[in-house]
């Protein structure tokens, strides 16, 4: 965590220049960078901070729009959610990774430079080969075609790069993976305790590696069935993850909400905007139709729910699962049709207090983990890939020891231990397997049980449920109703974000080219490549 305080320091002093676009200067000069003085190991740091999101993007992007399109969460403050546009607000994410003053890409590509052939540097090198892939990834996930082969190269007269088309993108963040993670040799690093995710074992990140390998080869389901097939075949035999103790996340152990060094959704949901967002009861009757031990750590109700964190009157609530509440989706505090007050069960001006919010003692904790792939989730995937006859084993054995994983994940949040231990024992688990057993029926009941799991234990990963829902399907998610004020997506959930304005200024060449290839436009609507109808 004092690495993510330095960083935060040295990012505050804008070391960045003036750029030909957000993604054109992208490359510092590393003999002059900071007086030459600068630990270029805080840089890789920065990167690993910043590629997770922060507030800024996180607010908007995840919880505004994501979180509550997905029904993850409702909320009568903001309509965003349900369908209406923001240009500011569809290009956060995107402004977070290629903005001059955090730039998480830009630091990544300079401390790639830098390594590449410094002595001593070959596994640190491979694991910011990683980091870039999951950055790109994301981005490409959320937007479509972006820049991509030729950001950071600013000192080849590139000042504006072309859009890549997401299966070209696709294609080669397969390959980069497939060599970083080959090229990693036993697990010493000198990056240390600077890398924040692993303290520095390369080992774990070649784990990681195959494991993102294998989601980004699993998007490819509807779009290239055959080269998705190779690719989860290649990342089993790469090797995984085997536990939950290999997961790839970041810890907040010392969070605190006053900086960035708080889990970002903890952030928001206890301090920057608390009180603004409850659990949707999409969400909770999920959980509450499977008897889920899991309600205890994922809601609670509280007298207050908008006391922030740093108040002392700040509350974490009651997490009694009998006790919890979902708010209905798609009300609003603004009157009209949308009025709360004709919500199902609406409790009167209090209603605050009535409806369950996102646990407290974990997803709402500053000092919550950050999670960006897990093992949970990629026995869930395995267990998608033997159904549809792409990896062998059992379907039913992935997708119990997916399950198992997720419940078991919860004792990495320090706030929820007591729950933990009260509700998610082994025997508790044990019975939810029994009584939820894995389905024996059609392929699409088995996918849609698998992920709906999937959906559950990427609650605040919102990048990611989004991502995975597109994919999937799964779950079956009822739309707002079309009328809904400002409306932008004809009553559908939308499709992807929309590219920042200013691209169609300072990159008009090739920003127009991109929403040439989008089916209608650069539209909340248009489908990205992989997001195949």
């Amino acid at each position: 965590m004092k690495k993510i305080l330095l960083y935060i320091a040295i990012a505050a002093l804008g070391l960045s220049g003036a750029a030909c676009n957000d993604f054109g200067d992208m490359n510092i000069d590393p003999e002059h960078l900071g007086g030459g003085n600068l630990n270029y190991n805080l840089l890789f740091t920065g990167a690993q901070v910043q590629a997770l999101g922060s507030d800024w993007d996180v607010w908007r992007n995840g919880i505004i729009y994501g979180a509550t399109m997905l029904q993850h969460t409702s909320s009568v403050n903001w309509s965003y959610g349900f369908y209406t546009y923001s240009e500011g607000y569809n290009a956060a994410f995107w402004e977070i990774y290629s903005s001059d003053n955090r730039g998480a890409i830009r630091e990544v590509i300079n401390v790639i430079n830098l390594w590449k052939d410094a002595e001593g540097y070959g596994n640190d090198y491979q694991m910011a080969r990683i980091l870039k892939a999951y950055m790109f990834h994301r981005m490409t996930d959320l937007y479509g075609d972006i820049p991509y082969s030729e950001v950071g190269r600013i000192s080849e007269g590139i000042g504006y790069p072309k859009y890549d088309t997401q299966e070209s993108i696709y294609d080669d963040l397969l390959k980069e993976l497939d060599e970083a993670q080959a090229a990693i040799s036993g697990s010493s690093s000198q990056l240390g305790s600077a890398d924040v995710y692993y303290g520095g074992d390369a080992s774990k990140w070649k784990k990681f590696a195959n494991s993102l390998m294998l989601r980004i080869a699993m998007r490819l389901s509807k779009v290239d069935e055959n080269k998705a097939k190779t690719w989860v075949g290649k990342a089993v035999a790469n090797g995984l993850f085997a536990s939950t103790d290999d997961n790839a996340m970041l810890l907040h152990t010392d969070g605190t909400p006053s900086n960035d060094s708080a889990e970002p959704y903890g952030k928001i949901f206890s301090q920057e905007d608390a009180g603004a967002f409850f659990i949707s009861e999409t969400f909770l009757s999920i959980l509450t139709s499977a008897n889920d031990p899991r309600i205890a750590l994922i809601a609670t109700v509280c007298a207050d729910p908008e006391k922030k964190y740093l108040d002392p009157a700040y509350e974490k609530g009651d997490p009694t699962p009998a006790n919890q509440k979902g708010m209905p989706v798609g009300y609003d505090i603004g009157g009209g049709q949308w009025d709360l007050s004709t919500a199902p069960g609406y409790p009167g001006s209090n209603f605050r207090s009535v409806y369950s919010v996102p646990s407290r003692y974990t997803y709402s904790d500053p000092k919550a983990p950050t999670m960006i792939v897990t093992y949970a989730e990629n026995q869930l995937l395995l267990a998608e890939a033997a159904v549809r006859g792409w990896v062998t084993g059992s379907a039913a054995d992935f997708y119990n020891a997916g399950v198992r994983a997720a419940m078991e994940q919860f004792k990495f949040y320090s706030g929820g231990q007591d729950l933990y231990a009260q509700y998610l024992t082994p025997a508790a688990i044990d019975a939810y397997l029994l009584a939820n057993p894995f389905s024996t029926g059609s392929n699409d009941d088995q996918l849609e049980q698998i992920n709906t799991q999937y959906y559950i234990t990427t609650f605040c990963d919102e990048y990611e449920t989004f991502a995975n829902w597109r994919r999937s399907g799964y779950p079956t998610l009822a739309p707002v109703n079309k009328n809904y004020p400002n409306c932008v997506t004809n009553g559908t959930i939308p499709r992807r974000f929309t590219y920042p304005s200013g691209e169609s200024q300072s990159n008009s060449k090739n920003y127009v080219e991109a929403v040439n290839r989008l089916s209608g436009g650069d539209l909340m609507t248009s489908r990205i490549w992989w997001d195949k109808q």
